[in-house]
This record gives structure tokens, sequence and C-alpha cells, in this order.
């Protein structure tokens, strides 16, 4: 295992779907189309990818559905050296219980993170890691009343049994069931709906977001009105 990463004992499970039209981003999609969606879902996950992977914090681990062999997958395996892991289990509380007790078998810590917040960057992985280093888990906040990472250095099932998942209700039962010393990190926005896009129109200079996605955001929603 390479020892220039900052957390080489640690890992980062990075969930994401393959960006098929119809299959993510649905409530995004019901404005602007399926298609939209799932490009959409895809520049995100570069954006994410790119950042995490080119960070040096700790192994990186690309948790793919519906299967490793997409060729998305494939693609950005090939352009930052990921990992590839199959999501099993019936409902995503499922998979992630799996994917932290695969990691934590091998590892001291995990942090598993979603693709579709553009804001998480490199700093709040280290923060998280470091939070691990004298905490049982860590949070990350998100806006929706969701979370946009979570790390545990054991295993914790209670945390994904029964969970409504993609409600405002996630975030609090999930702080009301994790055990021992809880760090919990600065609240981040992710992307749901097209104000979510427009904020991100806005802040794509102080996101750093490739010149491409930039660019297809305009074309999908318009330039910023002048006031």
């Amino acid at each position: 295992m390479s020892t220039d990463l900052l957390y080489p004992d640690g890992r980062i499970m990075v969930f994401c779907k393959a960006p098929e039209p119809g299959r993510v981003k649905t409530r995004l999609a019901a404005s602007i189309g399926d298609a939209a969606a799932a490009t959409v879902h895809e520049y995100l996950a570069w954006h994410c990818l790119n950042r995490l992977a080119r960070a040096a914090i700790a192994p990186v681990e690309l948790w793919c559905t519906p299967d490793v062999g997409h060729d998305f997958f494939r693609r950005c395996a090939a352009e930052y050296g990921l990992v590839l892991k199959q999501q099993t289990g019936e409902c995503l509380g499922q998979r992630m219980e799996q994917a932290f007790s695969n990691a934590l078998s091998q590892s001291r810590n995990a942090v598993v993170v979603g693709t579709d917040c553009p804001t998480l960057d490199t700093a709040y992985i280290r923060a998280a890691f470091a939070a691990l280093e004298q905490q049982d888990a860590v949070l990350g906040p998100a806006e929706d009343g969701g979370y946009v990472l979570l790390g545990l250095r054991k295993p914790q099932p209670p945390l994904f049994a029964d969970m409504p998942w993609g409600t405002s209700k996630v975030l609090a039962k999930t702080r009301s069931r994790l055990t021992g010393k809880v760090k919990e990190l600065s609240t981040l926005w992710d992307i749901d709906d097209v104000d979510d896009l427009r904020r991100l129109r806005d802040s794509a200079d102080e996101l750093a977001l490739e010149r491409g996605f930039s660019e297809y955001l305009v074309k999908l929603i318009g330039r910023k009105p002048i006031l």
C-alpha cells in the first residue's frame, strides 16, 4: 500500500450509479429530462473522482451499480487507477452496510461519499479522516436533511436498517443511531433539482468546475442573470 498517502490505512468509498438515463437523478430529470440528468450525473461523478483520486488522502474505491463492467466505470478506473467494487444488496442500506463491513475488515477506518455534492473537497475529506483518529464516527450533513459523508472506525449496522433514504429524515435518524464519540462536519449542499443546478452554475469558478461542465450548465439552464 502506498506510503505517499496521508491516511494509507483508511478507505474512501465512492458510491456511484452508472449514468444511465432514467436511472439516475430522477428528481432532477423531472425538470430537465432523463438524458440531461444522466449527463449532469456523469459530470458530477468526474468532478468528484478527479478531486479525490488526485488528493493522495487515502485509497479510493469506486463502489459501482449496476455492474463494475459498465463502460463508464472502466473509464473511471483507467483514468484514475481506481479499485472497482460491486455494490451488493437489495437496498441502499444493505449496500452501504456491506461496503463498510468489507472496508473495515481491511482498514483502520473508512468514509463513504456519493458523487452529487460538488462542494465536497479534499479539505473536507482530510477533516473527516483527522476526526476519525480520535472519534468513532464522523458525519457530514447535507442542507436537504441527508448527509454527504459518513465515516466509521467500526461497523454500525443499525445506521442502515429501515432508513427512509432520499428523505429529509435521514440525517436526524442517523444522528440518533450513531454510537460512540461523533464529530460532525460543516453542512454542505448537493444537487437535487434545477435550483441546485443554478447554484452550481453560479459557483463554477469557486468550485473549479471543468470547463466542459460549466459550458454544459449554461447550455442547459442559461447564463446567470445580470442584476
